[in-house]
């Protein structure tokens, strides 16, 4: 049933009574001087409706105690409380900042008011000045050190751009190598290279991985380790040999015959292929001793006791061409520590240790990895030169090659 609405109810919109309301509100008029203005029949009803659509605080009916008439009054009240609840939390805040710079040794204020402002600036663009002089900063000294933050993002953004454009060739190269390539490009110390690159999730991790490719356990003569105490004074001095493999999607496991010359550490041969066979093996030297430059030099091959390298083709081969074998006395991968390295190297730098769809895009890859290790990347027990640099002289020694000296001679 349809509940008829008195005349009294029907008088008066919705809108008329928010109206009401705010003119109230404003305090420009007392709530006679509203009821006057309008007509309104009723004491009480303006405030009723002023505790229905009011803002401020008003009495409940019938709550003892004379209801205030004048909302500006009630307003000074409320904002007083507003203020004594905001300057109670500034002091709060104040303590807070006071234990935790006693406690860390710091000043929180001075280290981050700058940041601070340029926050707030944000948001309220026009009082700048304002919290300026709330943190004891001058505008001057403000807008001055903008400027420098400003350059500082600029230099940081350009420095990134440069690491990213060597990440793009050589992905996991370290940052002391990084460093040495770039330095000369920014303005930037080592130390600030390493935090901005900390900051941004460029570090580079190294993985460690060792996997045996090597049967040893045959009756094949086996030669003696010629190259103990040897001290590395020039290029093709001493040859180091070794197997890894590239694990493919399609093909199986991809074999990387390597030959790299332990004095630059340049990579003089090398072939992929799906076998371990020491015809294989045999394509690599095939391909170092083309690529020889000082052919007149004495030069020692050394290699782990594997299939390959003990075959009479290979070993054949070797002393056709009057080039001295030496081998490894037992299963120890650092006595055959550089050869070891430069596999990890393409690997875990040049991303030869994911698996890749198959031997064609493998050897796509290999190529392109092994020129740019050869010929870009500088290695620490170099000098910091590349390979190819390191190749090309003879000034150079190296520390000896024994077990001691493992440590600081694959440093590469």
């Amino acid at each position: 049933m349809k509940v008829k609405e008195t005349a009294s109810q029907a008088k008066y919109s919705e809108a008329f009574k928010r109206a009401v309301v705010f003119e109230y509100e404003r305090g420009l008029l007392n709530k006679d001087q509203i009821q006057l203005k309008y007509g309104i029949k009723g004491n009480s009803r303006v405030l009723t409706w002023c505790r229905k659509y009011g803002k401020l605080h008003y009495p409940k009916a019938g709550s003892l105690g004379r209801p205030m008439k004048d909302p500006q009054k009630q307003r000074i009240k409320d904002l007083e409380k507003q203020l004594a609840d905001a300057k109670l939390k500034l002091v709060a805040y104040e303590t807070l900042i006071g234990i935790a710079e006693q406690a860390e040794g710091i000043s929180i204020l001075k280290k981050g008011r700058s940041q601070t402002i340029r926050e707030l600036a944000r948001t309220y663009p026009r009082k700048v000045s304002m919290f300026c002089e709330l943190f004891g900063y001058s505008k001057q000294a403000y807008y001055k050190q903008q400027v420098h933050h400003y350059l500082t993002v600029c230099k940081k953004q350009q420095v990134k751009s440069v690491v990213l454009d060597i990440r793009r060739q050589m992905p996991r190269l370290g940052t002391r190598k990084l460093y040495h390539l770039i330095k000369n490009e920014i303005s930037m110390g080592r130390d600030n290279l390493f935090n901005l690159l900390r900051t941004e999730g460029l570090l580079i991790y190294k993985k460690k991985r060792y996997t045996v490719t090597t049967n040893s356990k045959h009756w094949m003569r086996k030669y003696p380790n010629l190259i103990k105490s040897a001290e590395l004074i020039r290029p093709e001095q001493v040859w180091v040999a070794d197997i890894t493999y590239i694990d493919t999607a399609a093909d199986g496991n991809a074999y990387l015959h390597l030959i790299t010359d332990a004095y630059s550490k340049q990579i003089m041969g090398y072939e992929l292929c799906s076998n371990m066979e020491a015809a294989s093996t045999l394509k690599a030297l095939q391909m170092a001793i083309k690529n020889r430059k000082y052919k007149d030099e004495p030069l020692i091959h050394h290699s782990d006791r594997g299939l390959q390298y003990c075959s009479k083709l290979y070993t054949d081969y070797l002393k056709e061409h009057g080039i001295n074998i030496s081998m490894t006395e037992n299963g120890d991968p650092y006595e055959n520590a550089i050869a070891e390295r430069v596999n990890g190297i393409l690997k875990d730098e040049f991303g030869l240790a994911e698996q890749l769809n198959n031997i064609a895009e493998a050897l796509q890859q290999t190529r392109q990895s092994i020129t740019r290790y050869n010929t870009i990347r500088p290695h620490l027990s170099c000098y910091m030169l590349t390979p190819v640099q390191m190749h090309q002289q003879k000034e150079i020694k190296i520390k000896s090659y024994n077990k001691k000296a493992q440590t600081s001679l694959v440093d590469v």
